[in-house]
Parts: structure tokens; C-alpha cells; sequence
């Protein structure tokens, strides 16, 4: 019989998601500005300072070093953690420079701030004449500095009425974006982001495994994993991905079978088209955005909620690889592989840039 756990640090992790949202409310981002005169434009990608591998801070350091690999129109680009500037980022590769002061240039740097971020960072820029761009990875996140009481819907609104850019990464957060504030739609800008460490071998060769990450709606996958019990044949098991780096996740996905999607009101995740892209089966919640590539025939939806039913698909899945009815689909990680491919992202840095041109 295969064993589950339960996580006892999801209280811990809520804990810190709390904390991050409300980290520094009342020590005010100060900044300074000055009328530089360097000929070269700076694109500085604002972020929290964290110690695990989050998705939004991949992207941004990988779309910071794109901007600095292409040189287009001699445009360069920075990372900047405002509270922590001195601030190591270990646990995925990058080849990122980093802003270690408070000091912009008015006439050459553009900033661009996270959805998260930008009731305590913003107004500090606008102050400054700092022209800024604000960055949602997640469009289920534009209001979460109100529910953390850091600021009012009309503060909110007013910066994305100030705000130069806005730039949404899937199809769902630009709508999001739309329906919060239809009179910017004229600023908005479609990002997309890279995959491409992804491997994948034959079925024949991969564990019985069946992997889930729970930090995401860690009351559902107790469930799931409850409710599972004991009817998971005993040559299969079920790992908690937590506490790894980027690459350990890679490697997981390539030795795994099937990918538990916990998925919760997200921009686009990347663990479930990390874990597709690596031949798994992927089971679960879309988190709304992740509808952009569900459609797919390697992922299963279960409606979010419907514990039996998530538990019913695990376990035809796991029948149809024991009975070799499960096969790699190439279709799907081809389509994938042209979604999150670098040409798409280098298209964008390219749009972005040449948007951030017209406002210097």
C-alpha cells in the first residue's frame, strides 16, 4: 500500500505568503532620481526578495537576461530587490545583473513592478517622475494588497491609470486585467515566458510516481491523498515536490508518471506544462489560465472541489500505465514546446521594448 503524508509545514507556508503580502506595509519604499545622461536605456525588473524557486521571479530574471543577450536598441536590464539589494538568488540559474542602490535615472531607467507590489512601490515612482510598467503573472492577484488593507480600490486604480505599461503573461490575466480596469486597455501587452529545460523519456523507462506540489491548496491534496487511501496499487507512490530547486523539479518530472495539479486562481503555472513537457499525465484543477493549454489530451480537468472525481481519474490513470495503455504525446509537447519557446518570448522582449522606447 502506498503511503501519504501530510505536510506538516503548509501552516508554516501560509504563514510566510501572509508575511510576504505584508512585508514592509509600514516601512515606505524611498527612492532618489536623477536626470542621467548615459545613452543607454535600463529595464529594472522590480521583485520580493525570496528563498524558494517561485515561478514569477524565474520569469522575470530570464526576461531581465533575454533583454541583455539581444541588445536591441542597445537596451539593457537589471534586477532589483528594493528592501534586500543585496539579495543572492541560488536557487535557479540565471545570469542576471543586479541594482544594488535606490538611485534611478529619470531619463533612461524603466521600472516594472509585479502585481503584488505595486501599491508600495508605485506611488514612490510616481512621485520620482520614474516611469513604470506593472508586470501580472497572476490576474487573480491585482487586488491582493487590498485584502492585506495596504491600500484603497481607488489608490489601486489610480496607479494603473498612471502606470506606462501593463503587461499580462496568458489570455486569462489580460481579460482579468480588462474587467478590473477597462479604460487601460490600450496599455496592455500579452508576455510570454520560457520552458525549455524539460526531458523526456520513454514511459517504459519512468518510476511509477505520482508527484503534486503542497503548497497549492494544501486542504485539497490532503484530501485527494485521504480519500486515495489505500486503493493505490502498492508499486506506486506519491511524492511531495517541495523545498527543491528548479533543476531538482525537472529531474523529478523526468522519472515521474502522472502530475497532481493543485492549481488555484493562477496567471499561467508552470508545473503543469513543466511536468506535461517532461511526458507526464497531468491531473487536476486549471487555475483558470491554465485553460490555455488544458485542452490538451495529456491533461485531465476535474473541476475544483470534486475530490472523488480527481480520485477516480488518478486511478484510471495509474490502470492504463500499469496495462501500457499510456503513451508519450509528442503533439502535446510540440505544442508546448511552441507556446513557451524562446522565439515567442524574444518577440515579446522586442514588443516590450520597443513600448518602453516610445515613453523614454
Amino acid at each position: 500500500m502506498a503511503r501519504f503524508s501530510l505536510n506538516g509545514a503548509l501552516i508554516k507556508i501560509k504563514k510566510r505568503i501572509m508575511k510576504l503580502l505584508s512585508r514592509n506595509a509600514n516601512r515606505p519604499f524611498k527612492a532618489t532620481a536623477y536626470p542621467g545622461k548615459n545613452k543607454q536605456k535600463n529595464i529594472i525588473f522590480l521583485l520580493p526578495a525570496q528563498y524558494r524557486p517561485a515561478g514569477g521571479s524565474i520569469v522575470a530574471h530570464h526576461h531581465s537576461d533575454t533583454i541583455n543577450d539581444i541588445q536591441y536598441k542597445n537596451f539593457s536590464s537589471q534586477v532589483f530587490y528594493p528592501f534586500k539589494p543585496q539579495h543572492l538568488v541560488t536557487k535557479f540559474v540565471h545570469n542576471s545583473f543586479f541594482k544594488r542602490d535606490n538611485k534611478f535615472d529619470i531619463n533612461h531607467d524603466f521600472v516594472i513592478i509585479p502585481e503584488m507590489m505595486v501599491c508600495r512601490y508605485a506611488p514612490e515612482f510616481i512621485r520620482l517622475g520614474v516611469k513604470f510598467g506593472i508586470h501580472v503573472q497572476n490576474g487573480y492577484s491585482i487586488g491582493v494588497e487590498l485584502r492585506s488593507h495596504l491600500a484603497s480600490f481607488e489608490d489601486l486604480r489610480n496607479i494603473y491609470n498612471k502606470a506606462d505599461l501593463i503587461i499580462g503573461n496568458s489570455l486569462d490575466t489580460i481579460e482579468n486585467i480588462k474587467t478590473v480596469f477597462p479604460d487601460i486597455s490600450d496599455k496592455l501587452i500579452r508576455s510570454y515566458f520560457v520552458i525549455n529545460k524539460a526531458r523526456y523519456q520513454p514511459v517504459a523507462n519512468k518510476k511509477n510516481v505520482i508527484t503534486y506540489m503542497p503548497r497549492k491548496l494544501g486542504k485539497h491534496s490532503q484530501l485527494v491523498l485521504f480519500f486515495l487511501g489505500d486503493k493505490l496499487p502498492a508499486h506506486w507512490s506519491i511524492k511531495a515536490i517541495d523545498g527543491v530547486t528548479e533543476q531538482e523539479v525537472y529531474d523529478i518530472f523526468f522519472e515521474s508518471k502522472i502530475f497532481l495539479s493543485f492549481s488555484e486562481l493562477e496567471g499561467l503555472a508552470m508545473p503543469p506544462a513543466m511536468a506535461a513537457m517532461s511526458g507526464n499525465r497531468v491531473i487536476g484543477y486549471t487555475g483558470e489560465a491554465n485553460r490555455e493549454y488544458f485542452h490538451l489530451p495529456c491533461f485531465e480537468e476535474v473541476y475544483c472541489g470534486d475530490i472523488k472525481d480527481y480520485v477516480n481519474k488518478i486511478l484510471r490513470a495509474v490502470e492504463r500505465f500499469d496495462i501500457n495503455e499510456e503513451k508519450i504525446d509528442n503533439d502535446s509537447i510540440a505544442y508546448l514546446k511552441e507556446l513557451f519557446s524562446e522565439d515567442k518570448q524574444k518577440q515579446f522582449i522586442r514588443h516590450l521594448i520597443d513600448q518602453i522606447d516610445m515613453k523614454l
